[in-house]
């Protein structure tokens, strides 16, 4: 089976594990701290914080930042986005994106935004007003995180992994100090704190992150070039930055759906490429700009092909030979 991702763990992981076992303080510490520290170190941000996942990172910069009322956020995301911003008790907005970065093209007056910026693509643009950046994918993406709040999670579907886990990137030494009260049993909080085993396991990946980064762009330049040839299907923006957590390309003339169907079938790995939300019935309900006709497009017809980091470029040619057989 040719896997969609999978993670890169070893030996250096494990024996960080161990250490942290041998020691006896497994909740967070001071190998959390650490494992903070280099990741702001790695995104040029003052500070990070380290929290259980990122749709806690998200819900938690929220509360911090004091935010009440509409929260704009793009309709083509995972339906954590907006779940975090009613966590928070407040009402997401539903936006429409670009069809050719998949990302929010405009936050249409909002005072408060939350652009995503989807499978490891930087986003363009930023809007004028306050953000939180739900960077969930974009940890090495440009300059994401060194600028604006950044929540960047460490689910094992991402480019590196702690298992679950999130870190949040801010310049703001008052905003950081709320988010580690918050997350630390704080007024308006709860525990939502990280712990050192996960930390330990960091710290290692952080090692092989721009590796495996270069290992994933070199693997988009061949899909590219493999794909040029293959009617009805447009690949993805080439970006500056852009780190490729999902390769996802744009079926045109044909059922997504049943092609990952088929392509399963001859032992290949594929996905959507993530929701509309307004197509979801526990937010079809949220208020709206537009008719959100490119989320719904992307939502219908784009399909995340394999990025394992040991795929070879025969597997690669292998994946564009099925799914060209299978949209004849």
């Amino acid at each position: 089976m040719l896997r969609l991702t999978k993670p890169c763990l070893g030996q250096p992981e494990q024996d960080a594990v161990n250490r942290v076992l041998e020691s006896g303080w497994l909740a967070e510490g001071s190998v959390t701290a650490e494992f903070e520290n280099a990741v702001a170190r790695y995104v040029e941000a003052k500070h990070a914080v380290a929290t259980c996942n990122c749709t806690i990172a998200m819900t938690l910069c929220l509360k911090a930042e004091g935010i009440r009322g509409d929260v704009a956020i793009p309709d083509f995301t995972h339906p954590a986005t907006a779940q975090a911003v009613l966590n928070a008790g407040c009402k997401p907005i539903l936006s429409d994106v670009s069809l050719e970065s998949y990302n929010m093209n405009s936050c249409n007056g909002a005072s408060f935004s939350i652009p995503v910026s989807w499978a490891g693509n930087p986003l363009s643009w930023y809007p004028r007003t306050a953000i939180v950046e739900d960077a969930a994918c974009s940890l090495g993406a440009g300059k994401t995180g060194s600028t604006f709040t950044s929540c960047f999670s460490f689910h094992p579907r991402k480019i590196i992994t702690t298992g679950e886990g999130a870190v949040i990137t801010t310049n703001d030494s008052v905003l950081a100090a709320k988010l580690r009260e918050l997350k630390n049993f704080g007024r308006g909080g709860g525990n939502y704190r990280f712990n050192d085993v996960s930390a330990a396991i960091g710290l290692e990946q952080m090692k092989r992150l721009d590796g495996l980064i270069k290992t994933r762009r070199e693997m988009a330049v061949v899909y590219d070039e493999l794909l040029s040839r293959v009617q009805g299907v447009k690949i993805p923006q080439q970006s500056k930055g852009h780190i490729y957590q999902t390769y996802a390309v744009l079926l045109e003339k044909c059922n997504r759906n049943q092609v990952i169907h088929k392509l399963i079938g001859k032992g290949i790995e594929t996905q959507i490429g993530t929701y509309a939300l307004h197509l979801l019935p526990r937010f079809n309900r949220l208020k709206r700009f537009g008719k959100l006709e490119n989320s719904e497009l992307l939502a219908k017809n784009l399909l995340a092909l394999p990025m394992s980091y040991d795929l070879t470029f025969d597997d690669q040619q292998r994946v564009v030979d099925e799914l060209q057989n299978a949209l004849a």
